[in-house]
This record gives structure tokens, sequence and C-alpha cells, in this order.
């Protein structure tokens, strides 16, 4: 099949005008074909709804398959861990899992980070579109009310604190790894409980049931936005890890009933975008050069809801090597709450 009759293939094979649009779109790459495969599958945790997920990716399927003029298929794993098996036994070239799977992931098999992924925040009845200030990260925050007494993270000792659910990342994991690392064990050094949700840590923390909580930074942020509690937030409205000195300046300028951040988590790194190690380089290039360029498709962002970053390039700040290196927060949040990542569902 020549390269215009696999295009015409893929537009019809796509089944709607909106797919055919981003075909005809899409850049193409020049690939050396000794040096590329004869197809490339890529895997997905299915979640609760496996025709969902594949619906979900329809767009970014066919937008690869015509980037790289070869056929592109998703397959779906029940497990993260499904997923990662696929990959190691080369079931599948490439795959999307969590950010807690891929270090499991990387742990297990060579498996390379090309680009991390971003999911705007979309209104409801909106439409997703390319945002250049929504980083590839977030952040956890503990917080408490000024009126608490409560000044640095060192006063928490002996005090009630709310956490989110055992299983949140940025309500539990991450939160308490920060307070391990500053020597307080959330389990012996304080009267810790679990809320149940975002919301709900942070209204027990307003209405004085617990004395600071934690949550992730943006949630605190809608709820002042919206008026359910007053937060004293920083006026930039920038996702980033502030300074000691920075959130010392801020706590002087909260008045008495308002929440204040005590501290920051590491970053928390989003989705990578991982592709087998041993894979052609010339094919790892051509792959991530058209990650890169989703964002330039606004159809397709609009689609997909989807768009991806290099972290190393783009966000000096983070001062990374490589991408990999994005994810070692979370091999230490692992390592120091003794995770077993294989449960990992």
């Amino acid at each position: 099949m020549n390269r215009r009759d696999f295009l015409k293939t893929a537009a019809v094979g796509a089944g709607s005008a909106l797919a055919a649009s981003i075909v005809a779109q899409a850049p193409a790459f020049a690939l050396n074909l000794n040096q590329s495969p004869k197809q490339f599958r890529l895997g997905l945790f299915a979640g609760s709804d496996a025709e969902q997920t594949k619906k979900a990716v329809e767009p970014f399927r066919v937008y690869l398959e015509k980037t790289l003029s070869i056929p592109v298929s998703v397959q779906t794993g029940t497990s993260y861990t499904a997923v990662i098996e696929a990959l190691r036994n080369k079931f599948v070239d490439a795959m999307e899992v969590g950010p807690f799977a891929y270090v499991l992931a990387s742990s297990q098999t060579r498996v390379e980070p090309l680009a991390v992924n971003i999911t705007p925040s979309v209104p409801k009845g909106g439409t997703a579109s390319y945002d250049t200030k929504t980083p590839p990260y977030y952040f956890s925050v503990i917080f408490t009310k000024k009126s608490s007494g409560i000044k640095t993270i060192a006063d928490l000792k002996g005090k009630k604190f709310s956490f989110v659910d055992p299983a949140s990342t940025s309500g539990n994991l991450m939160p308490r790894t920060t307070l391990l690392k500053n020597k307080i064990n959330p389990d012996k050094d304080m009267q810790s409980i679990f809320a149940g949700s975002h919301p709900a840590s942070v209204t027990a923390v307003w209405n004085g049931k617990v004395d600071a909580g934690a949550t992730f930074e943006d949630n605190l942020f809608t709820m002042n936005n919206s008026g359910q509690v007053e937060a004293c937030v920083f006026a930039d409205g920038e996702t980033r890890r502030r300074t000691p000195a920075e959130l010392a300046a801020q706590y002087k300028t909260c008045g008495d009933k308002q929440l204040a951040i005590l501290t920051y988590s590491d970053p928390i790194p989003n989705t990578p975008f991982g592709i087998a190690a041993d894979a052609p380089v010339q094919f790892k290039a051509a792959v991530k050069d058209a990650l890169l360029k989703v964002r330039q498709d606004a159809a397709l962002v609009a689609a997909y809801k989807e768009w991806y970053v290099d972290p190393v390039k783009e966000y000096p700040t983070l001062k990374l090597r490589n991408t990999d290196q994005f994810f070692n927060s979370l091999r230490d949040a692992a390592r120091l709450l003794k995770l077993d990542l294989t449960k990992l569902k």
C-alpha cells in the first residue's frame, strides 16, 4: 500500500468527519522504513469501561497513525500491572499508565518516558484548548487556619490533622511523605483522620474540627474562589512550589480567620507516555515529536482533551537531566511509605 492509499484508508477507518479532519491536518514524518516497526501498539488502563477508553483515545490514535504512517492500535488492560506486563512481554510497544504505575514499570522493564501529558480543566459545556499556563505537575499542600496558632510544619506535632483518603496521592501519600521528611510521623505524632474527599479535608480545617490538613493546591484555590472558605492565597495564581521565605512572608499577611499554606510537597508529575526503551532511536524521536505537536492542532486538543510537553526542556526550573528523573519524588514516597506498587489497580 502506498502512502496516499494508507492515508485514505486511515481517514475512512476513522469513521467520522472529525477524525478525517485530524488526519488531513496532522504533520507527517519521513521515517526510514528499515528502522520503523510495521505497527505501533499503545497499551492503556481500561478503567471500568474499555470501550469508552478506546473511544476517548480514538482521535489521538488516528493522529498517530497518520503522523507515523503505520497502523496504530490501542489495547487495554484491566489493571496498571496488566498494561506493564504487556509492555514487558512486547505485546504493546508503548503505554500510558498513572505516575506511580510508571515508577513500578520502570523498576520491572526498560521503558523510556518521551513526554508528560496535560489534561486541562474544562468547565461543563466548555471546550478543551491549549493553555501555556497549565504545567505538567501539581502540588499537595499542608495548611491550617491562622487562628490555630500553628506557624510552621514543626508545630503540627500533637495536633489534629485531616488527610483525604488512603489511596489519594495529593491527599495522603505525598503530604504523608512531606511530614516524614520533616521528622513527623503522622501515625504517632499527630491525631490523624481521613476526611473522605478533598473538599471535606478543607472544610474540616475551616470549621475547626481539625487543626490542619492536606489537599491539592488547586482545590484550596477553587474553594476560596467559590466562597466556600477564605484562604490566604498567592495573588499571582502561579502553580509553583513556594520557598520557605515566601510562605513565611505570606503567612504574616493572612488574617486570623483565613486558611494559610504551611508547606508544599515536591511536584507531583502527571502521567507519562512511555515507550519500550529498545525501540529504534529514530522512531522514538518521531513519536516524541508527534506527541509534542498535539498542542498545535486545536481540533485534536478539543477532541482528545490532552496534549504533551517535555518537562526537561520546557520547565527548566525543575532542573531535570531527563524525563525519568521527574518521577523521583514518587520513588521517594514509595520508599518512605513502604508502598507495594504491585497492588496498583
